[in-house]
């Protein structure tokens, strides 16, 4: 049995191609939300947990940028956002026309944000015998990702439509 490889090249990509790229990165987003929430649901580890709420909200927002305009945000998402998600979060807001996060909301953004790009959740550490991860606050977070998710899904974004 042979294994496909999809060879990668610097075509250009229409019109279809940049929607299933922005498709693909918003659902492999979402898995990662659905995965958070159910190990949450079933006793895993709360530093697992909060790594792929993170990582979660990152594609979701990286894909949601992508349907807004590609050819806008596409060089954006290495060079100037990364994995910054205080940055991320932001710039999606300000893309969709949303009001800018709340302070407390943005106040949680910013520490789990420190964690995740500090790896401090990836991989154990000194951290993980000195902060019990059930004390690292991330309800708002886990909330409003919800409320996102429901939100696009009910205006059809994914699934064809470019705009939120």
């Amino acid at each position: 049995m042979t294994t496909p490889v999809a060879a990668m090249t610097n075509a250009k990509l229409g019109v279809d191609g940049k929607r299933m790229v922005a498709e693909g990165q918003y659902k492999r987003g979402k898995s990662f939300v659905g995965a958070a929430i159910l190990l949450r649901q079933n006793g895993g580890c709360e530093f697992v947990v909060l790594y792929l709420l993170l990582q979660g909200i990152e594609n979701v927002l990286k894909g949601l940028l992508l349907y807004i305009d590609y050819e806008t945000y596409k060089p954006m998402l290495k060079k100037s956002i990364g994995h910054n998600l205080l940055k991320l979060t932001a710039e999606a807001a300000e893309a969709a026309g949303l009001s800018p996060l709340r302070p407390a909301l943005r106040d949680e953004v910013d520490s789990l944000n420190t964690l995740y790009s500090k790896h401090i959740l990836r991989y154990s550490s000194t951290y993980d015998i000195f902060v019990n991860p059930s004390t690292i606050q991330s309800r708002r977070v886990f909330y409003r990702i919800g409320a996102l998710l429901r939100l696009v899904e009910r205006k059809g974004l994914v699934g064809g439509c470019y705009a939120i």
